[in-house]
């Protein structure tokens, strides 16, 4: 009997101490990215890239206004809009709703795309892209809001981490 608790008290105290790193590491670990929020970075998310993924790529909103345009994981569509100023990032399953939402922008206001290197989101909307990315222009210029020259892009592929 006494071996059985002398071989049981170091398997315990090895199990305690796996549980206690185990939650030391959870408590150390860097937080999940998530839209509209601060990363440790201190900067807004306005977008994740591979939400889920070991590493995510993570877009912030680094201009007055930031745009995203893509499917949702359940391939519906999603309109993201970032304020800057207000850090505020609104997310429209409705393009209406996303276009009325611009028009309540300042007037001259610059908006941004956010993207990713290599095959843009926006081809997400495949084969209509052409004719949405058109008419969000139209939309654009109908609220008195200009689309920036360039678009801001964070790399997903893995070049440049």
């Amino acid at each position: 009997m006494k071996n059985k608790k002398l071989i049981l008290g170091p398997v315990a105290v090895l199990v305690l101490l796996a549980a206690g790193l185990t939650w030391y590491a959870e408590v150390k670990k860097v937080t999940e990215p998530v839209v509209g929020t601060a990363d440790d970075s201190g900067n807004l998310v306005l977008h994740v890239f591979s939400q889920g993924a070991k590493n995510p790529n993570v877009a912030h909103l680094t201009t007055d206004y930031g745009v995203v345009m893509h499917r949702s994981r359940d391939r519906g569509a999603l309109f993201v809009l970032g304020d800057r100023a207000q850090k505020s990032v609104r997310e429209f399953g409705s393009y209406a709703d996303f276009v009325i939402a611009l028009g309540e922008l300042p007037p001259r206001s610059v908006v941004t795309i956010y993207d990713r290197c290599q095959m843009p989101r926006f081809f997400d909307f495949y084969p209509v892209h052409e004719e949405l990315y058109f008419k969000f222009e139209r939309d654009c210029a109908a609220k008195g809001v200009r689309i920036a020259d360039e678009p801001k892009i964070t790399c997903t592929c893995g070049e440049e981490r």
